[in-house]
């Protein structure tokens, strides 16, 4: 099979514009890895794309592949339909930010191209937090309250976070706990976006590694989210994968009640929630593609999920996994690193 490999950030999505460091690493991280699965599996050529400001000498792979440079001045959707016939399949990493990931889903369903992600119908759902908030709260999954933020609104007392309502990761997530924070936060915001607000809750940040197929979720671990606040934007620094938890059967339940609440979910995807001071736990969002845990993935668990991906019609001992134990991922803009 003949695999095209387009993660967005270093892939190119961004020549016009200055890459941003933390994404760029995150970018690094997922596409690695992944890739670092691929090579291992018989009978794939790759096809990958990046970024021509990227050195082509950060990939080692044992396999046949080639890399598609992309400048500044490529029109990515038309070289891409140029070169349709080299492959078939796409494996596809973007940000829910903006509609990216869905437009680029739909962009190779259009092309006849097999997607190992989810597709563009489950993805547009996804992207809407609020929206994905209300389907899953009227699944029965306890959510983080939310609601859409209304720009003639004024600060009410207590710690609320605000962010927009398609952002990816931290981006463009704030805390405000006054009003003068308030004040600061209100006057950034931009008018052409959608934001929600949710009140902050004190606990601890998770994320879910899950596989999804026709309605069935197939639980793989939980990571804890390393968050910092800086200048009242959230900031994650490192995620540790596949830690420990009394609520282990209770993140199962969870993952197949999003998989019954959203049957089109495919392949990986990531869900974040968090865990109160209190024991209660809350679903914040779904991400519908690889995140940044899924880099420690092979180390923690001792298997492939790119191949377990790839082989989804064939689940018969999908979660037997060969090693326990965990794994800290770093996203350093000095280097990003899972150790």
């Amino acid at each position: 099979m003949r695999l095209l490999v387009f993660e967005f950030i270093t892939g190119g999505g961004l020549i016009k514009q200055p890459l941003p460091a933390s994404l760029l690493q995150e970018g690094y991280l997922m596409r690695n890895a992944l890739l670092d699965d691929l090579r291992s599996i018989q009978g794939l050529e790759i096809l990958l794309m990046q970024d021509v400001r990227l050195s082509r000498h950060d990939v080692e792979l044992n396999i046949a592949w080639q890399i598609i440079m992309i400048s500044a001045h490529t029109d990515m959707q038309a070289l891409l339909l140029t070169r349709q016939t080299e492959y078939d399949a796409v494996w596809l990493i973007a940000p829910e930010t903006d509609g990216i990931l869905a437009f680029w889903c739909q962009y190779f369903s259009a092309q006849g191209k097999y997607l190992y992600t989810s597709g563009h119908a489950v993805v547009s759902q996804c992207q809407d937090k609020l929206a994905t908030t209300r389907l899953l709260q009227s699944a029965g999954i306890a959510c983080v309250p939310s609601d859409k933020y209304a720009h003639s609104a004024s600060y009410r007392k207590g710690s609320w976070v605000l962010k927009v309502n398609d952002s990816v990761g931290c981006d463009q997530v704030y805390l405000v706990q006054s009003e003068p924070d308030w004040q600061r936060v209100v006057a950034i915001l931009q008018d052409d976006k959608t934001y929600i607000i949710q009140p902050f809750i004190g606990g601890k940040s998770f994320s879910l590694s899950c596989l999804f197929y026709q309605g069935k979720a197939y639980y793989l671990c939980c990571n804890q989210q390393h968050i910092n606040i800086e200048q009242q934007q959230f900031i994650l620094t490192a995620c540790t994968v596949n830690i420990q938890s009394k609520h282990q059967a209770d993140y199962q339940k969870i993952c197949q009640k999003i998989a019954t609440a959203l049957p089109q979910l495919f392949g990986y995807a990531g869900i974040d929630l968090i865990v109160s001071k209190t024991g209660e736990i809350l679903v914040l969002e779904i991400n519908p593609r690889l995140t940044t845990s899924y880099a420690g993935l092979k180390q923690a668990l001792g298997i492939n999920i790119a191949e377990l991906v790839l082989n989804l019609h064939n689940t018969q001992g999908l979660l037997n996994t060969p090693r326990n134990q965990q794994v800290r991922v770093n996203i350093d803009l000095h280097g990003a690193y899972a150790g």
